[in-house]
């Protein structure tokens, strides 16, 4: 009984390298996929860690949010002043960098996945069911989230598929420390607030952009589809 959180979030690892593979494999579709993961990134924001936040402590965690969504931003503007210093007489550069940085705050928030899945077990065996499901239903898009992100960004396949095992990992991580260790949950609001501004950034001003340089409307689609489809597992993970 002790290892089941263990055990459930090893159940993540084939749902994550399913939709991870499925961004490698229609890369060359990458403009869609971007449109379905700025969506899922999205919707992971909203309809799974700000309730989250607000059930924790409410609006006094919304500057953290801010601060989350500002730090991405600087780090943006910061790769791209130095890169356009470096060379002030080409194109416009991906910044591979941000491309690793936006994959890290995916895999934290896989490890985080993780240590909700041990923390919902300390709770009650229902509840740590519940979020089991729902993260292992939404960790489809995680592992397409993690590729994409860092392919568009410039990096080689090698990178994103590195990142993709480090992703596929960081659940069981997380369930595992908290088999063995009971967590004080003090600052998971903090760190979650932080990532709802950070994951806003990332979908809304950063994979969507790419995914609007193609003019075609199935990107819209593509992204109402990731919406969707976090939305829903969300529902299944509250109970409707």
């Amino acid at each position: 009984m002790r290892f089941i959180p263990i055990l459930l979030a090893c159940a993540t690892l084939a749902s994550t390298f399913l939709g991870g593979m499925a961004a490698v494999r229609f890369r060359d579709r990458l403009h869609f996929l971007l449109g379905f993961s700025s969506g899922a990134v999205l919707a992971v924001a909203l309809f799974d860690i700000l309730p989250e936040v607000f059930a924790l402590g409410g609006p006094s965690y919304m500057p953290i949010a801010a601060i989350g969504f500002l730090a991405f931003f600087g780090l943006e503007r910061y790769t791209a002043l130095h890169r356009s210093r470096e060379h002030l007489h080409t194109e416009k550069e991906h910044e591979t960098e941000l491309g690793t940085m936006s994959a890290a705050g995916l895999v934290l928030h896989s490890f985080l996945d993780g240590v909700a899945i041990g923390v919902g077990f300390q709770t009650s065996t229902q509840i740590g069911l519940l979020i089991a499901l729902g993260i292992i239903a939404h960790d489809l898009s995680d592992g397409l989230n993690t590729v994409t992100v860092v392919l568009a960004h410039g990096n080689p396949l090698k990178h994103a598929v590195r990142w993709l095992i480090i992703d596929m990992i960081a659940p069981v991580l997380g369930a595992s420390l908290t088999v063995f260790f009971h967590l004080n949950v003090a600052m998971l609001p903090w760190v979650l607030a932080f990532f709802v501004g950070s994951f806003l950034y990332i979908g809304a001003s950063d994979l969507l952009p790419e995914a609007r340089e193609h003019d075609s409307p199935w990107v819209a689609v593509a992204t109402i589809l990731g919406m969707l489809s976090i939305y829903f597992s969300t529902l299944l993970l509250r109970g409707f």
